[in-house]
């Protein structure tokens, strides 16, 4: 058997095999670039979240290229490692701490730190559309081991192809900078603080435009297209603005797009939309939107949808078969009566659909740990023990027509800190409740209690270290 000694001398040359360069996300050699920046997510969330390691372990693991991240308590990490409980947290590297590592294999290896934490990430080359990272566990004592798979890990797999050559509507485009420059209307470059409210480009040290942000426009430009580097791209408050079928396009780079205020109904998208296969994040805010596509199925790398404030009076099914979404928010859609597209969802963590008419809880999501139905005309939470996790942090069910809680829907959850019950029909609570694990709040003002039942709730919720609110 290896002895721990040698394994840490087998780490120590490891460290020191090679050099290298200070940027997070690219990596230049004779052979090529290896360039990340497509990858990574830049709205301060993991790419990779909550990773189960392929050997037994009490841990998950979420990473982000290129991008520090916040998740639970660890506060701008490039690599963090969680309790399965999320208890605890521990930020394993940081970006800037990132440095490429080439060794005997064809392709370099990124290894992050923070103090004696050490993290490898070993780039494996694929040709498909994998798109996977591998924990492999921590060994020796503080250093782990991942495997991350995708064609960007590949010499040239996601480089930016040269702009001399994309041409839209007759007219070509030889950089970034001349795309910029031919809009229309000024863009900021960089800002000290981007603001929501004013045009803006972030631009890399490579001169590639990586997000745009733009407000009140008439129209798209169609030179934006060009952008073959283009992340992340917001559209606020242009109430005419149609999105052409030139948005395909973009379909190598783009992981964020958000549309927010726009009176014309985003129904009118075209099925291109829909091809944006590295798509991670979709807002669409306050647009009007009456319906939505089964074609949302075709974004499975979409991890949040965000559909505020408009006209739904349903979801598609396909909301439910996506494999990588953990957030879904249908806020303020009020003429939305139900939920059940989400059944076997097994990826959501986070539900949110306060404001809506929504009169029975969803079945058989097993992993969610967030629910807020505020405002709602639920009159039971008859099923709750098959949407929630074993481990949860907040149920929110303000405001709905609940008149009582079955037993049996809180007795498969072990924790949860806030239970937010108020303006409901609840005369009794079960004793269900009572056994809940790190119940530190519970809120039930305006409800139908006698005096005899609050004193009786308040002295066992005493015993339990819990606040409650009448």
């Amino acid at each position: 058997m290896m002895s721990w000694s040698f394994k840490l001398n087998i780490f120590v040359i490891i460290l020191s095999a090679g050099v290298i360069a200070d940027d997070a996300c690219r990596f230049e050699s004779s052979q090529g670039v290896i360039d990340l920046t497509s990858l990574g997510r830049n709205d301060g969330k993991p790419a990779y979240p909550d990773v189960t390691p392929s050997v037994a372990s009490n841990y998950l693991y979420s990473y982000n290229p290129c991008k520090p991240f916040s998740e639970g308590e660890c506060i701008n990490a490039a690599v963090c490692q969680m309790t399965k409980d999320e208890r605890y947290y521990f930020v394993l590297g940081t970006q800037d701490s990132a440095r490429w590592i080439t060794n005997s294999s064809s392709y370099p290896s990124i290894m992050y730190s923070l103090e004696i934490r050490r993290v490898m990430i070993t780039l494996i080359c694929v040709t498909d559309d994998t798109n996977e990272l591998e924990a492999l566990g921590e060994n020796p004592q503080n250093f782990y081991r991942f495997n991350l798979k995708n064609k960007c890990a590949c010499w040239n797999g996601c480089r930016a192809p040269p702009q001399s050559n994309c041409t839209i509507n007759g007219t070509s485009y030889t950089s970034d900078k001349q795309i910029i420059q031919s809009l229309p209307f000024p863009i900021h470059i960089n800002p000290v603080e981007p603001s929501q409210t004013s045009n803006y480009a972030i631009v890399d040290r490579n001169s590639h435009v990586i997000e745009l942000n733009l407000v009140n426009i008439l129209r798209l430009p169609p030179a934006i297209f060009c952008l073959n580097s283009l992340q992340k791209l917001s559209i606020l408050d242009s109430p005419s603005l149609v999105i052409p079928s030139d948005i395909s396009r973009l379909s190598s780079s783009l992981t964020s797009l958000h549309l927010l205020n726009s009176a014309r109904s985003p129904s009118a998208l075209p099925s291109e939309l829909f091809n944006l296969n590295h798509l991670s994040s979709l807002f669409i805010i306050n647009c009007g939107l009456e319906a939505l596509s089964e074609d949302l199925s075709k974004l499975t790398s979409l991890t949040e949808l965000i559909l505020d404030q408009n006209l739904l009076t349903s979801l598609p099914w396909s909301v439910g078969k996506l494999p990588s979404l953990t957030l879904l928010s249908v806020r303020n859609n009020s003429r939305l009566s139900s939920l059940d597209t989400l059944y076997g969802s097994t990826s959501l963590k986070e539900l949110r659909a306060s404001n809506c008419i929504i009169n029975h809880l969803p079945a058989s999501i097993p992993n969610l740990n967030l629910i807020d139905l505020d405002n709602n005309q639920l009159t039971s939470l008859d099923g709750l023990d098959t949407i929630s996790s074993s481990n949860c942090s907040s149920f929110s069910f303000n405001n709905n027509r609940i008149a009582s809680i079955p037993s049996a829907s809180l007795a498969k959850i072990n924790t949860l800190n806030n239970f937010y019950l108020s303006n409901n029909l609840l005369t009794t609570l079960p004793e269900t409740i009572y056994m809940l694990n790190g119940l530190k709040m519970v809120y039930l003002r305006r409800n139908n209690f006698s005096s005899n039942e609050i004193e009786w709730i308040s002295g066992i919720f005493r015993v339990t270290n819990t606040t409650v609110i009448f």
